[in-house]
């Protein structure tokens, strides 16, 4: 009786670990999250620089006061090169952007572009190689921007790399925030690569508001989400709207939520 009784008790033990093993969340894909988050920010990043810079040097010495950095004017465009430049919320630049824009960059006629290549550029010591075309739309609300990138790769300290097969986002801009603020855009749009562990991964952004170079403002996304898709895993949902600046929610079914920074 007593040998039943304990066959029982270790069977039901045994039953009752393998239902805590199998409920037992696992931790969420916190690099992959982040990976996702710099890359949107990155681009939106060196878009502001183009538009700032396109007031001149002037322009882009209220933006960082404090850094070193050297502006040249080239036929159709401008050269920017940051030398280990860091700006006042922290975020360290270093290497060349050069922005180049067609003669209807601008145009109400919706015809022009500007492209913007990276050379030897870093922000936050990862290495950001290759460009990204931005094509102007005007609306009746406001305007917007089609941003194109394709094989745009990003290098990390450890030896890993990111790469951005293709990026088809929308800023958006409408009239009133640009009379009063001319960075904070709405971002949307679609994305698709291979991540730092080789897997292939496609985002989808919604609604996504960033606030860049603005003083007194958060300098990070502050509404919208971003879903990431890893092939062989669960998606995962980047929540931008957390209420304090600079902070991402993460979640993932079955898998316990995380809260990530961009940087």
């Amino acid at each position: 009786m007593k040998q039943n009784f304990f066959k029982i008790t270790t069977l039901l033990l045994a039953v009752f670990l393998i239902s805590f093993s199998s409920c037992k969340k696992k931790e969420a894909d916190v690099q992959s999250a982040q990976d996702g988050a710099r890359g949107s920010y990155i681009l939106a990043d060196a878009f502001a620089l183009s538009k700032s810079g396109n007031g001149g040097k002037k322009a882009l010495e209220e933006r960082f006061a404090d850094c070193s950095f050297s502006f040249a004017l080239l036929e159709n465009g401008f050269k920017l090169t940051f030398d280990n430049c860091t700006d006042s919320e922290g975020i360290t630049r270093d290497g060349t952007i050069i922005v180049t824009a067609d003669a209807n960059a601008f145009s109400s006629e919706n015809a022009g572009s500007i492209t913007i290549t990276f050379e030897a550029y870093t922000i936050e010591n990862i290495v950001v190689k290759g460009r990204i075309t931005a094509r102007y739309k005007a609306t009746n609300n406001g305007f917007y921007f089609e941003i194109i990138a394709e094989d745009l790769r990003m290098d990390y300290p450890d030896g890993t790399y990111a790469i951005y097969n293709k990026a088809n986002l929308k800023y958006e801009f409408n009239y009133l925030s640009g009379l009063f603020n001319n960075f904070k855009m709405k971002i949307s749009g679609k994305a698709d690569g291979i991540n730092r562990n080789g897997q292939h991964f496609k985002t989808e952004t919604k609604n996504m508001e960033v606030n860049l170079f603005e003083s007194g403002d958060c300098p990070w996304p502050t509404n919208g989400t971003m879903t990431i898709k890893i092939d062989g895993e669960k998606t995962m949902t980047l929540d931008y709207d957390t209420g304090t600046c600079g902070e991402v929610k993460v979640s993932q079914k079955r898998h316990k939520k995380e809260t990530i920074t961009i940087f």
